[in-house]
């Protein structure tokens, strides 16, 4: 009985409860998980301590008694962590790899490739320290990336002990205490470039960013140089910047000040850089750039003024005398004029053509005088003749002339018609012919009366 009184109360405890069902579960709205991130190696570029991409059949270096294995990663989809962990295993007892812990965390960060290219990624680096009775041949190395997957590289060891030397002839080794690793030479690159535009005859300021690529190695007495073309003058008091110091890794900006002649042709100039300096133990570097700096010629066009007849009679024929003078060092492309004026209609465009620098060119346009539209169809009308011409570059250039002139109805003057021949104009000829018959007759009859006084 007691055990019935205890049990009723959980039953109806049990019966009161209210299910729920797996349609209301359902309608609860899930939480939004972040996107995993998928890493994969960055197969295209090589980096420091990289002879060879991974696309190309990367292979770790060997450097004394360490070989340097590099795993560059990068983040394909998803949310990019951070950093992330990764490890190594270098086999089994075989391994000509000393043990250790090498487990390492990898933060994600701006690399520079050989390239030239900045490159955000996880790049891991692993000095693996080799055993003094290392044997030759080929052993594998697993990286294993913490939530990602492994990755298998071979390092090839050709220094060691020959596997396939005969037992009667003993090899001696000796245990070495390990060689510093080797010191690589810094490189620098030059990242960026601006006010590299300059019109001809004109000045510049090159602004130049360059970077120490070592991540390890600062650089001491740096000099950088910039050698100008024969067309560049320079605006400096030296063309060599002094540098005490640049620490590794670091960025900064050159300013060399140069300008350029009248008569520089137009195109691209390499502007090379030379960089010294030393680094490490004492020991001395050297390297070279160089930079483009693109010379524009300035376009300086002339149009005559095209002369228009004061007035002109609809149904009359113009030839209109176009010309164009390139008073530049630059040539002029697609010359050509477009004239706008009611009542004039032009047989097209006055296509003059590509004009060289220094030179000139012309041709005819024909126009039909018609006249105006609208309530008014003679009387003065104005327009414009439109000019245009493209320079090297492609930029297209207008130049206006404004043009009037005054049309007339071909019936407003009537030409008068031409004057009559006197009739009576044949009087006076006779009249003069009759008088010289009578002068002539005088003549014999004085003539006659002194012969008969005679």
């Amino acid at each position: 009985m007691k055990l019935i009184q205890l049990i009723s109360p959980l039953l109806a405890m049990m019966m009161m409860t209210v299910p729920v069902s797996a349609k209301e579960l359902a309608d609860e709205p899930e939480i939004p998980m972040p996107d995993a991130p998928v890493l994969a190696i960055d197969n295209a570029r090589t980096y420091e301590n990289m002879q060879q991409s991974y696309a190309a059949g990367y292979e770790p270096e060997i450097q004394g008694d360490y070989a340097v294995v590099v795993l560059p990663l990068v983040c394909e989809s998803g949310d990019a962590p951070d950093s992330v962990r990764v490890s190594l295993d270098l086999g089994g007892g075989s391994s000509p790899f000393v043990v250790k812990n090498y487990e390492q965390t990898v933060p994600l960060a701006s690399h520079p490739a050989e390239d030239g290219s900045i490159n955000l990624c996880y790049l891991a680096e692993f000095w693996l320290a080799m055993r003094g009775d290392r044997i030759n041949g080929s052993y594998p190395v697993q990286m294993q990336v913490q939530g990602g997957e492994n990755y298998t590289v071979y390092v090839n060891i050709s220094d060691g002990i020959d596997p396939d030397a005969k037992d009667d002839e003993p090899v001696m080794t000796e245990t070495q205490p390990p060689e510093d690793p080797v010191v690589l030479m810094p490189k620098l690159l030059v990242q960026t470039v601006a006010g590299n535009n300059v019109q001809a005859g004109g000045e510049t300021e090159l602004r130049i960013t360059l970077l120490n690529t070592s991540r390890t190695q600062a650089l001491e007495n740096l000099t950088v140089t910039a050698v100008l073309p024969e067309q560049f003058t320079s605006d400096d008091a030296s063309d060599t910047h002094y540098h005490a110091q640049v620490a590794a890794g670091a960025s900064w900006e050159e300013v060399f000040r140069c300008r350029t002649s009248a008569g520089v042709p137009a195109g691209t100039y390499n502007i090379p850089l030379q960089f010294d300096y030393a680094y490490g133990k004492g020991m001395n570097g050297s390297g070279s750039a160089q930079v483009r700096v693109t010379v524009t010629q300035p376009l300086e066009m002339e149009f005559p003024r095209v002369i228009l007849p004061a007035e002109a009679v609809v149904s009359d024929r113009l030839t209109l005398h176009i010309q164009a003078i390139n008073l530049s060092r630059c040539d002029a492309g697609n010359v050509r004029a477009e004239l706008d004026c009611a009542g004039l209609l032009p047989e097209g465009t006055a296509f003059i053509g590509d004009v060289a620098g220094g030179t000139s060119g012309a041709v005819d346009l024909n126009v039909q005088v018609s006249t105006k539209s609208g309530g008014e169809l003679y009387g003065e009308t104005a327009g414009k003749l439109t000019f245009r011409y493209n320079a090297a570059d492609g930029t297209e250039y207008t130049f206006e002339q404004p043009v009037k002139i005054t049309l007339k109805s071909p019936f407003s003057e009537r030409r008068s018609e031409p004057e009559q021949a006197s009739p009576l104009w044949w009087i006076g000829i006779m009249g003069v012919i009759g008088g010289g018959i009578v002068l002539l007759c005088a003549v014999l009859i004085l003539r006659a009366n002194r012969r008969g006084r005679t």
